[in-house]
């Protein structure tokens, strides 16, 4: 049970329990008291008359539109409906429950001014396992207010939700969790809709992903290393010292404990500059990573609301503040760096899969072939790769620099994070088939040269050996790279 006493309490530890392992929440009931009072305050603000966006004026375009007594209810249901406009196929689970804590978490801040019904309510889904079906995208508006409203319409009995493998009508989900749908007060369409939850919930699943990745790329590149017998020298700890980035000298310290040490600092041929520079390219995506990693623990106690209830302070007024919060520019740049950097390694893993296949080089035969010319031994592995590599360098273009005119110029910059996080998501699963392929073609290199010295490497080479037979005659090696991209994903290697 995880504690929430006080709105700012998330770290990623305490994130990852709650979304990934499903550790249930209780609210202090101090804090839903304090939520009370902030809802009463902005009740009391409100019956002063002044004109409040999305509550009594219109939305986008038409905040100059007054919306009358009468018609404010209806518009905070309707605003869960009307916007939900997504496409394609549903997000991951893990990344709409991580929205529906970090909405929470915002809620219970009190600057948004919800109810402390409405933080019961969402507490009561998080604990009872509520899996909203939200769409991919395309979403393209300011914000995130598309696919907030496909998750919380389920709240009043809209869309759809995800149970038991099925996708069932939010109202008939929530009868069978013995909830009645909820009735959003005063300003509570609006507060369910801003923000950007979803975009750290992207952060966290992609830098989780990417940390896995890079590990698993620094491993392969150590046993190509080791089997194709190049200098370590560039790895020495003495020598990466001198360029002062902590993050390289990291995979070089990583790499030297893989291969271990004694005679391999000894002086050998100059390897290929996609060899040298392996501490250099993983640790560029170490550091983006680190980043990611830093901007998504800074936004889990983060208030991205607009617009916001404040006190009077100085020559401040009280009242609602509308702000920038919702534009996860932050985090969008941040998933762009990773998936450049990412897009170098998969680059990497390409080189040395081709200079494995190079005799010259090598000191194998040609194409890992038992009988080269005769058998095509790993060669189709390394134009699969090709053809992830070009994809990965497609989709590294960054979506971050565009801003197009949306509700009649009201909104005209969109921070595009779904897009970033959806083209980093298939960099990062391209950079797995791709050294799963590599991991293939070096399972066959230590069968013909015999497994390396490093103890380490010796482990990853004969969990390799269980499930990829040699290439002793020519086949189908897809079976072989799914086997292997399926230990990789699993996180064993």
């Amino acid at each position: 049970m995880v504690a929430l006493d006080r709105y700012d309490v998330l770290d990623l530890g305490t994130y990852r329990r709650i979304v990934l392992e499903g550790d249930q929440i209780a609210v202090s009931e101090s804090l839903l008291e304090h939520v009370g009072r902030r809802r009463e305050a902005l009740l009391r603000h409100l019956a002063t008359g002044v004109a409040a966006y999305g509550i009594t004026t219109g939305l986008g375009y038409l905040a100059s539109e007054t919306i009358g007594d009468d018609d404010q209810a209806a518009l905070q249901r309707s605003l869960l409906t009307a916007r939900a406009s997504g496409l394609g196929p549903p997000l991951s689970r893990d990344v709409v429950r991580g929205a529906m804590l970090l909405r929470l978490v915002g809620f219970l801040s009190g600057f948004p001014g919800a109810t402390p019904e409405l933080c019961r309510f969402l507490a009561d889904r998080l604990n009872g396992d509520w899996s909203p079906v939200v769409p991919s995208g395309p979403f393209g508006a300011s914000g995130e207010i598309a696919p907030l409203a496909h998750l919380f319409q389920t709240f009043i009995g809209e869309g759809l939700v995800e149970l038991d493998g099925e996708h069932l009508p939010a109202r008939e989900a929530l009868a069978r969790a013995g909830a009645a749908p909820y009735d959003p007060g005063v300003k509570e369409g609006v507060a369910l809709l801003n923000g950007s939850p979803f975009a750290t919930a992207f952060a966290v699943r992609l830098g989780d992903l990417g940390v896995r990745l890079l590990d698993q790329a620094t491993v392969a590149a150590a046993l190509a290393v080791a089997l194709v017998d190049a200098s370590v020298r560039p790895f020495a700890p003495r020598i990466l010292a001198l360029g002062g980035d902590d993050a390289v000298q990291r995979i070089g310290l990583r790499l030297t404990e893989l291969l271990g040490r004694g005679e391999l600092w000894d002086e050998r041929p100059q390897p290929p500059v996609s060899f040298r520079v392996v501490p250099q390219v993983h640790g560029a995506l170490g550091r983006a990573l680190d980043e990611l990693g830093a901007t998504a623990e800074r936004r889990l106690r983060a208030v991205t609301d607009s617009p916001v209830l404040m006190d009077a302070h100085e020559d401040e007024p009280e009242g609602l503040y509308p702000v920038g919060g919702f534009h996860a520019i932050d985090v969008t740049l941040r998933l762009e760096a990773v998936a450049a950097a990412a897009a170098q390694v998969t680059n990497l893993v390409e080189k040395r899969l081709h200079r494995l296949l190079d005799s010259r080089f090598s000191g194998l035969p040609e194409q890992l072939a038992r009988r080269p010319g005769v058998q095509a031994g790993a060669v189709s592995l390394h134009k699969a790769v090709v053809g992830l590599v070009a994809e990965n360098r497609l989709l590294a273009s960054p979506a971050s620099i565009h801003a197009i005119d949306t509700s009649t110029g009201q909104e005209d910059v969109q921070a595009f994070t779904f897009l970033a996080a959806e083209r980093l998501e298939a960099i990062l699963g391209n950079l797995e088939a791709a050294l799963a392929c590599e991991l293939v073609a070096l399972r066959q290199a230590a069968h013909l040269r015999g497994e390396p010295a490093a103890p380490l490497l010796v482990a990853v080479v004969e969990r390799l050996a269980e499930i990829v037979a040699p290439i002793d005659e020519d086949r189908t090696l897809s079976p072989d790279v799914e086997r292997v991209r399926g230990l990789l994903h699993s996180g064993e290697l």
